[in-house]
Protein backbone atom coordinates (compact mmCIF):
# COMPACT_ATOMS: atom_id res chain seq x y z
CA UNK A 1 0.00 0.00 0.00
CA UNK A 2 1.00 3.91 -0.27
CA UNK A 3 0.28 5.43 2.86
CA UNK A 4 0.27 8.68 3.90
CA UNK A 5 0.46 9.04 7.75
CA UNK A 6 -0.61 12.62 9.81
CA UNK A 7 0.92 13.50 13.07
CA UNK A 8 1.31 16.30 15.28
CA UNK A 9 5.40 15.34 15.27
CA UNK A 10 8.19 14.36 13.73
CA UNK A 11 8.00 10.27 14.55
CA UNK A 12 12.12 9.38 14.96
CA UNK A 13 12.21 6.08 13.34
CA UNK A 14 15.99 5.65 14.47
CA UNK A 15 14.25 5.75 17.92
CA UNK A 16 11.94 2.80 19.52
CA UNK A 17 8.49 3.78 19.79
CA UNK A 18 4.83 3.33 19.52
CA UNK A 19 4.79 5.79 16.15
CA UNK A 20 8.45 4.86 15.24
CA UNK A 21 7.82 1.19 15.16
CA UNK A 22 4.54 0.91 13.41
CA UNK A 23 6.22 3.04 10.46
CA UNK A 24 9.24 0.85 10.36
CA UNK A 25 7.29 -2.08 10.59
CA UNK A 26 5.06 -1.02 7.58
CA UNK A 27 8.12 -0.15 5.13
CA UNK A 28 10.00 -3.53 6.60
CA UNK A 29 6.90 -5.45 5.13
CA UNK A 30 6.95 -3.27 1.48
CA UNK A 31 4.05 -0.77 2.44
CA UNK A 32 5.27 3.16 1.13
CA UNK A 33 4.75 5.29 3.83
CA UNK A 34 4.62 9.54 3.60
CA UNK A 35 4.33 11.10 6.91
CA UNK A 36 3.30 14.44 7.05
CA UNK A 37 4.05 15.99 10.42
CA UNK A 38 3.25 19.79 11.82
CA UNK A 39 6.70 21.66 12.71
CA UNK A 40 8.16 24.85 13.97
CA UNK A 41 6.67 27.86 13.39
CA UNK A 42 3.53 28.83 10.75
CA UNK A 43 4.97 30.92 8.26
CA UNK A 44 8.63 29.94 9.13
CA UNK A 45 9.77 28.85 5.20
CA UNK A 46 7.72 26.27 3.35
CA UNK A 47 6.99 23.08 3.41
CA UNK A 48 10.02 20.65 2.92
CA UNK A 49 9.47 16.72 1.51
CA UNK A 50 12.73 14.52 2.43
CA UNK A 51 13.47 10.92 2.57
CA UNK A 52 14.70 9.63 6.36
CA UNK A 53 15.07 5.57 7.25
CA UNK A 54 12.94 4.29 3.94
CA UNK A 55 9.96 6.64 4.73
CA UNK A 56 9.14 10.13 3.14
CA UNK A 57 8.71 12.89 5.61
CA UNK A 58 6.88 16.11 4.82
CA UNK A 59 7.53 18.91 6.52
CA UNK A 60 4.99 21.73 7.28
CA UNK A 61 5.32 24.72 9.08
CA UNK A 62 2.27 25.26 11.50
CA UNK A 63 3.00 26.61 14.34
CA UNK A 64 4.63 25.18 17.90
CA UNK A 65 2.49 22.41 19.31
CA UNK A 66 4.59 20.78 22.21
CA UNK A 67 5.96 23.26 25.01
CA UNK A 68 3.68 26.27 25.03
CA UNK A 69 1.01 27.29 26.56
CA UNK A 70 -2.34 25.94 26.40
CA UNK A 71 -4.16 28.94 24.60
CA UNK A 72 -1.62 29.08 22.15
CA UNK A 73 -1.88 25.42 21.65
CA UNK A 74 -4.98 25.68 21.16
CA UNK A 75 -4.69 28.52 17.97
CA UNK A 76 -2.28 26.53 16.58
CA UNK A 77 -4.01 23.43 16.48
CA UNK A 78 -6.59 25.75 14.87
CA UNK A 79 -3.87 26.00 12.08
CA UNK A 80 -3.40 22.09 11.91
CA UNK A 81 -5.98 21.74 8.90
CA UNK A 82 -5.30 24.14 6.19
CA UNK A 83 -1.56 24.30 6.83
CA UNK A 84 -1.33 20.64 5.97
CA UNK A 85 -4.14 20.18 3.41
CA UNK A 86 -2.33 23.25 1.92
CA UNK A 87 1.32 21.67 2.21
CA UNK A 88 -0.07 17.68 1.07
CA UNK A 89 -2.10 19.45 -2.17
CA UNK A 90 1.56 21.31 -3.03
CA UNK A 91 3.62 18.43 -2.78
CA UNK A 92 1.51 15.13 -3.09
CA UNK A 93 -1.78 15.93 -5.20
CA UNK A 94 -0.80 14.14 -8.12
CA UNK A 95 0.44 11.14 -6.76
CA UNK A 96 -2.00 8.01 -5.64
CA UNK A 97 -2.41 6.60 -2.12
CA UNK A 98 -3.97 3.65 -0.39
CA UNK A 99 -4.98 4.47 2.86
CA UNK A 100 -4.89 7.94 5.15
CA UNK A 101 -3.62 6.94 8.71
CA UNK A 102 -3.37 9.14 11.56
CA UNK A 103 -4.02 8.92 15.78
CA UNK A 104 -5.81 11.34 18.07
CA UNK A 105 -4.73 13.49 19.50
CA UNK A 106 -5.47 15.94 17.54
CA UNK A 107 -9.77 15.45 16.49
CA UNK A 108 -8.76 18.51 13.61
CA UNK A 109 -7.86 16.77 10.78
CA UNK A 110 -10.78 16.52 9.41
CA UNK A 111 -10.47 18.40 6.64
CA UNK A 112 -7.79 17.15 6.11
CA UNK A 113 -8.89 13.71 6.00
CA UNK A 114 -11.39 14.42 3.93
CA UNK A 115 -8.96 16.09 1.12
CA UNK A 116 -7.19 12.99 1.32
CA UNK A 117 -10.17 10.49 0.52
CA UNK A 118 -11.66 12.73 -2.03
CA UNK A 119 -8.17 13.36 -4.14
CA UNK A 120 -7.02 10.02 -3.58
CA UNK A 121 -9.82 7.88 -3.60
CA UNK A 122 -8.29 6.15 -0.57
CA UNK A 123 -9.75 4.53 2.92
CA UNK A 124 -9.43 6.34 6.25
CA UNK A 125 -7.99 4.65 9.11
CA UNK A 126 -8.33 6.54 12.54
CA UNK A 127 -5.89 5.07 15.84
CA UNK A 128 -7.64 6.75 18.65
CA UNK A 129 -5.14 7.34 21.33
CA UNK A 130 -7.22 10.24 23.22
CA UNK A 131 -10.91 10.68 23.41
CA UNK A 132 -11.30 14.22 23.16
CA UNK A 133 -12.50 16.91 24.30
CA UNK A 134 -14.20 14.83 26.89
CA UNK A 135 -10.77 14.28 28.13
CA UNK A 136 -9.99 17.63 28.89
CA UNK A 137 -13.69 18.40 30.61
CA UNK A 138 -12.81 15.26 33.04
CA UNK A 139 -9.72 17.24 33.87
CA UNK A 140 -11.34 20.73 34.04
CA UNK A 141 -9.46 22.42 31.07
CA UNK A 142 -13.03 23.56 29.91
CA UNK A 143 -16.66 22.88 30.72
CA UNK A 144 -19.19 20.71 28.69
CA UNK A 145 -21.26 22.34 26.70
CA UNK A 146 -19.21 25.80 26.43
CA UNK A 147 -18.28 27.41 23.03
CA UNK A 148 -15.08 25.45 23.28
CA UNK A 149 -16.20 21.94 23.74
CA UNK A 150 -19.06 22.90 21.48
CA UNK A 151 -16.72 23.03 18.54
CA UNK A 152 -14.28 20.37 19.60
CA UNK A 153 -16.99 17.82 19.97
CA UNK A 154 -18.18 18.81 16.38
CA UNK A 155 -14.60 18.09 15.10
CA UNK A 156 -14.57 14.98 16.51
CA UNK A 157 -17.59 13.84 15.28
CA UNK A 158 -17.16 14.95 11.92
CA UNK A 159 -13.26 13.03 12.32
CA UNK A 160 -15.48 9.65 13.00
CA UNK A 161 -17.60 10.41 10.33
CA UNK A 162 -15.09 10.54 7.60
CA UNK A 163 -12.73 7.42 9.15
CA UNK A 164 -13.85 4.08 7.55
CA UNK A 165 -12.12 2.40 10.34
CA UNK A 166 -11.54 3.23 13.83
CA UNK A 167 -8.78 1.73 16.21
CA UNK A 168 -9.11 1.83 19.79
CA UNK A 169 -6.67 1.36 22.30
CA UNK A 170 -8.89 -1.27 24.44
CA UNK A 171 -12.03 -3.28 24.84
CA UNK A 172 -13.20 -0.16 27.20
CA UNK A 173 -12.17 2.28 24.40
CA UNK A 174 -14.37 0.37 22.19
CA UNK A 175 -17.74 0.46 24.76
CA UNK A 176 -17.07 3.75 25.68
CA UNK A 177 -17.11 5.18 22.10
CA UNK A 178 -20.16 2.89 20.82
CA UNK A 179 -21.95 4.07 24.00
CA UNK A 180 -21.33 7.83 23.69
CA UNK A 181 -21.84 8.02 19.59
CA UNK A 182 -24.49 5.39 18.97
CA UNK A 183 -24.72 6.24 15.00
CA UNK A 184 -21.38 4.91 14.31
CA UNK A 185 -21.44 1.23 12.50
CA UNK A 186 -20.15 -1.58 14.50
CA UNK A 187 -18.23 -2.81 11.92
CA UNK A 188 -16.63 0.19 11.49
CA UNK A 189 -14.87 -0.11 14.81
CA UNK A 190 -11.73 -2.40 16.00
CA UNK A 191 -9.73 -3.60 18.80
CA UNK A 192 -6.36 -1.94 17.70
CA UNK A 193 -3.87 -2.52 21.21
CA UNK A 194 -0.94 -0.09 21.61
CA UNK A 195 2.13 -2.22 20.15
CA UNK A 196 5.71 -1.75 20.05
CA UNK A 197 8.89 -4.08 18.32
CA UNK A 198 9.44 -6.40 20.95
CA UNK A 199 12.77 -6.76 21.63
CA UNK A 200 14.67 -10.12 21.22
CA UNK A 201 16.72 -9.56 24.08
CA UNK A 202 15.37 -11.06 27.42
CA UNK A 203 15.11 -8.04 30.18
CA UNK A 204 18.23 -7.43 31.68
CA UNK A 205 18.84 -7.45 35.61
CA UNK A 206 20.07 -4.37 37.17
CA UNK A 207 22.82 -2.13 35.71
CA UNK A 208 25.33 -1.61 38.70
CA UNK A 209 27.37 1.04 37.33
CA UNK A 210 27.14 4.60 36.13
CA UNK A 211 25.39 7.27 37.01
CA UNK A 212 21.81 5.49 37.89
CA UNK A 213 23.63 2.56 39.42
CA UNK A 214 21.33 1.76 42.69
CA UNK A 215 24.22 2.95 45.09
CA UNK A 216 22.01 1.89 47.97
CA UNK A 217 19.56 -0.54 49.01
CA UNK A 218 16.41 1.47 48.40
CA UNK A 219 13.24 0.46 46.42
CA UNK A 220 13.26 2.46 43.73
CA UNK A 221 9.72 3.65 41.74
CA UNK A 222 10.14 5.05 38.18
CA UNK A 223 7.47 7.35 36.61
CA UNK A 224 8.96 8.03 33.03
CA UNK A 225 6.94 10.26 30.03
CA UNK A 226 4.79 12.85 29.89
CA UNK A 227 4.44 14.98 33.25
CA UNK A 228 1.05 16.49 33.22
CA UNK A 229 -2.45 16.98 34.62
CA UNK A 230 -4.10 14.33 32.90
CA UNK A 231 -0.95 11.90 34.30
CA UNK A 232 -2.04 13.37 38.44
CA UNK A 233 1.29 14.61 39.39
CA UNK A 234 -0.59 16.24 42.11
CA UNK A 235 -1.64 12.14 43.44
CA UNK A 236 2.43 11.29 42.99
CA UNK A 237 3.55 14.26 44.88
CA UNK A 238 1.48 13.21 47.71
CA UNK A 239 2.72 10.03 47.69
CA UNK A 240 6.19 10.77 47.98
CA UNK A 241 5.29 13.56 50.89
CA UNK A 242 2.93 10.57 53.12
CA UNK A 243 5.26 9.08 56.15
CA UNK A 244 2.53 6.99 57.09
CA UNK A 245 4.21 3.46 55.87
CA UNK A 246 6.66 1.46 57.87
CA UNK A 247 8.41 1.30 54.37
CA UNK A 248 8.80 5.16 53.62
CA UNK A 249 12.40 5.10 54.52
CA UNK A 250 13.45 2.19 52.08
CA UNK A 251 11.80 3.78 48.71
CA UNK A 252 13.11 6.40 46.10
CA UNK A 253 11.15 7.94 43.60
CA UNK A 254 12.73 8.88 40.60
CA UNK A 255 10.47 10.86 37.84
CA UNK A 256 12.10 11.29 34.54
CA UNK A 257 10.94 13.25 31.69
CA UNK A 258 9.23 16.78 31.03
CA UNK A 259 5.61 18.34 30.53
CA UNK A 260 3.77 20.94 31.68
CA UNK A 261 3.87 19.75 35.25
CA UNK A 262 7.39 19.05 35.21
CA UNK A 263 8.91 22.31 36.84
CA UNK A 264 6.42 21.87 39.39
CA UNK A 265 7.61 17.92 40.10
CA UNK A 266 11.23 19.21 40.47
CA UNK A 267 10.36 21.74 42.70
CA UNK A 268 8.95 19.32 45.08
CA UNK A 269 11.68 16.45 44.13
CA UNK A 270 14.74 18.74 45.14
CA UNK A 271 16.11 18.69 48.90
CA UNK A 272 14.08 15.37 49.14
CA UNK A 273 15.87 11.86 49.81
CA UNK A 274 12.94 9.71 48.66
CA UNK A 275 12.36 11.40 45.37
CA UNK A 276 14.76 12.64 42.27
CA UNK A 277 13.31 14.27 39.15
CA UNK A 278 15.80 14.09 35.95
CA UNK A 279 15.11 15.78 32.37
CA UNK A 280 13.99 14.19 29.72
CA UNK A 281 16.83 12.29 28.49
CA UNK A 282 17.72 10.06 25.15
CA UNK A 283 15.91 6.38 24.79
CA UNK A 284 19.39 4.51 25.54
CA UNK A 285 20.26 6.60 28.49
CA UNK A 286 16.16 6.32 29.89
CA UNK A 287 16.61 2.18 29.13
CA UNK A 288 19.95 2.21 31.56
CA UNK A 289 17.28 3.99 34.15
CA UNK A 290 15.14 1.43 33.75
CA UNK A 291 17.18 -1.10 34.10
CA UNK A 292 18.46 0.22 37.63
CA UNK A 293 14.46 0.52 38.66
CA UNK A 294 12.13 -2.02 40.48
CA UNK A 295 8.89 -0.60 39.87
CA UNK A 296 7.07 1.05 36.77
CA UNK A 297 4.40 3.41 37.77
CA UNK A 298 1.34 4.23 35.65
CA UNK A 299 -1.15 7.37 36.66
CA UNK A 300 -4.08 8.95 35.82
CA UNK A 301 -5.53 11.58 37.22
CA UNK A 302 -8.98 9.91 39.09
CA UNK A 303 -11.78 12.09 37.76
CA UNK A 304 -11.25 10.53 34.37
CA UNK A 305 -14.79 9.43 33.06
CA UNK A 306 -13.25 8.10 29.77
CA UNK A 307 -11.21 4.77 29.29
CA UNK A 308 -7.96 5.53 29.31
CA UNK A 309 -5.14 3.68 28.17
CA UNK A 310 -1.18 5.32 28.46
CA UNK A 311 1.29 3.05 26.34
CA UNK A 312 4.18 3.98 28.90
CA UNK A 313 2.90 0.41 30.57
CA UNK A 314 4.59 -1.22 27.86
CA UNK A 315 7.97 0.26 28.32
CA UNK A 316 7.69 -1.44 31.90
CA UNK A 317 6.51 -4.71 30.55
CA UNK A 318 9.47 -5.09 27.62
CA UNK A 319 11.63 -3.99 30.92
CA UNK A 320 9.75 -7.11 33.10
CA UNK A 321 9.10 -4.43 35.42
CA UNK A 322 6.17 -5.00 37.69
CA UNK A 323 3.84 -2.53 37.64
CA UNK A 324 1.91 -0.23 40.42
CA UNK A 325 -1.00 1.73 38.54
CA UNK A 326 -2.83 4.54 40.16
CA UNK A 327 -6.07 5.37 37.82
CA UNK A 328 -9.41 6.20 37.81
CA UNK A 329 -12.38 3.57 38.13
CA UNK A 330 -13.65 4.30 34.17
CA UNK A 331 -10.01 2.42 32.71
CA UNK A 332 -10.07 -0.71 31.79
CA UNK A 333 -6.06 -0.94 32.07
CA UNK A 334 -6.95 -2.12 36.05
CA UNK A 335 -7.89 -5.30 34.61
CA UNK A 336 -5.33 -5.39 32.33
CA UNK A 337 -2.58 -5.18 35.28
CA UNK A 338 -4.30 -7.30 37.60
CA UNK A 339 -6.11 -9.94 35.65
CA UNK A 340 -5.06 -10.45 31.70
CA UNK A 341 -1.55 -9.89 32.17
CA UNK A 342 -1.13 -10.05 35.99
CA UNK A 343 2.06 -8.05 35.90
CA UNK A 344 1.14 -5.71 39.25
CA UNK A 345 -0.88 -4.02 41.71
CA UNK A 346 -3.83 -1.05 41.14
CA UNK A 347 -4.97 1.43 43.57
CA UNK A 348 -7.51 4.57 42.94
CA UNK A 349 -5.51 7.75 42.27
CA UNK A 350 -6.42 9.16 45.16
CA UNK A 351 -5.77 6.76 47.83
CA UNK A 352 -1.75 7.19 48.87
CA UNK A 353 -2.08 4.73 51.70
CA UNK A 354 -3.28 2.65 49.40
CA UNK A 355 -0.75 3.28 47.07
CA UNK A 356 1.48 2.54 50.07
CA UNK A 357 0.54 -0.20 50.43
CA UNK A 358 1.00 -1.46 47.03
CA UNK A 359 4.58 -0.50 47.52
CA UNK A 360 4.41 -2.60 50.65
CA UNK A 361 3.45 -5.87 49.00
CA UNK A 362 5.88 -5.02 46.33
CA UNK A 363 9.43 -5.34 48.88
CA UNK A 364 8.85 -8.80 48.07
CA UNK A 365 11.50 -9.44 45.35
CA UNK A 366 10.11 -13.14 44.31
CA UNK A 367 6.25 -11.54 43.49
CA UNK A 368 8.17 -8.34 41.96
CA UNK A 369 10.20 -10.86 39.44
CA UNK A 370 6.80 -12.75 38.54
CA UNK A 371 4.92 -10.35 37.97
CA UNK A 372 7.65 -8.65 35.98
CA UNK A 373 8.12 -11.79 33.56
CA UNK A 374 4.61 -12.40 33.78
CA UNK A 375 4.02 -8.65 31.80
CA UNK A 376 7.43 -9.48 29.52
CA UNK A 377 5.31 -12.63 28.48
CA UNK A 378 1.83 -11.03 27.97
CA UNK A 379 3.73 -7.91 25.84
CA UNK A 380 5.31 -10.96 23.74
CA UNK A 381 1.67 -12.73 22.85
CA UNK A 382 -0.82 -9.47 22.64
CA UNK A 383 1.29 -6.01 22.09
CA UNK A 384 4.06 -6.59 19.27
CA UNK A 385 4.02 -4.10 16.09
CA UNK A 386 3.36 -6.98 13.80
CA UNK A 387 -0.47 -7.22 15.31
CA UNK A 388 -0.92 -3.27 14.11
CA UNK A 389 0.71 -3.87 10.64
CA UNK A 390 -1.61 -7.08 10.31
CA UNK A 391 -4.46 -4.75 11.49
CA UNK A 392 -3.91 -2.17 9.16
CA UNK A 393 -3.53 -4.28 6.09
CA UNK A 394 -7.05 -5.98 6.50
CA UNK A 395 -8.75 -2.97 7.03
CA UNK A 396 -6.71 -0.70 5.21
CA UNK A 397 -7.73 -2.02 1.80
Amino acid sequence: MNIIYLTLRKPDLTRPGIYPDLINALISKGHNVTVVYAAGRAGEGSSTLTSECGARMLKVPTGEMFGVGFIKKGINTLKLEPGLKAAIAGKLADEKFDLVLYATPPVTFANVVRYCKKTYGCRAFLMLKDIFPQNAVDIGLFKKGGIIHAYFRRKEKELYDLSDIIGCMSNGNVRYLKKHNPGIPDDKVILFPNTVKVSSEEPKGYDAGGAFGPGNDKLKLVFGGNLGKPQATGFLMDVIRYEGSPVYDKVEFIFAGNGSEAETVRKICDGRENARFIDQMPVEEYNRLMSTCDIGIVSLDVRFTIPNYPSRILSYMEMGKPVIGCTDENTDIKELITKEARCGLWCRSDDVPGFWKCIEELTDEDKRRTFGMNGRRYLEDNFDVSRSVELIEKYGI
